[in-house]
């Protein structure tokens, strides 16, 4: 066997190794956070995006009106999240009341996310379309609705 046959057996190999590999990280399961839930100090919020520098939560309810805070000069770090294990799961814990409460989070200061945890959309917010909430008051308990 000559060195020119060998040399396409091994591309050959290399390309169906690799065509594999790919197809295996398609298939692979992706990290989604669940949606918000009650803890203790009020609604945890998550968000995984791993390539991020900087995850903020924005929403509707008065303290942080948009990312942009209860003043009219608006304030950088409102609904800032940590991601603290820095894993890409981008975490923040907001006291919120009863009430229906929309929110987005706001990535890198440049695009608009939907909770991808969080199956409930409706009109409104920076780009017309936004995650909701409704935290209901049940026996002395909230619940997310």
């Amino acid at each position: 066997m000559n060195d020119c046959m060998r040399f396409c057996r091994f591309a050959l190999a290399l390309a169906v190794l690799c065509s594999i590999a790919v197809a295996c990280s398609y298939f692979a399961p992706r990290k989604i956070a669940g949606g918000p839930a009650i803890v203790e100090n009020g609604i945890q919020f998550r968000f995984y995006a791993p390539a991020a520098n900087r995850v903020q939560l924005a929403g509707d309810w008065p303290e942080n009106n948009w990312a942009r805070g209860d003043g009219s000069v608006g304030e950088a770090d409102i609904g800032l999240m940590e991601d603290g294990d820095a894993d890409g799961l981008w975490e923040i814990v907001v006291p919120l009341p009863p009430g229906r409460y929309r929110y987005l989070f706001w990535v890198d200061e440049n695009t608009w996310r939907l909770d991808p945890g969080n199956p409930e959309e409706v009109r409104g917010g920076p780009v017309n379309k936004c995650s909701q909430i409704i935290v209901v008051s049940r026996n002395n308990a909230l619940e997310l609705r």
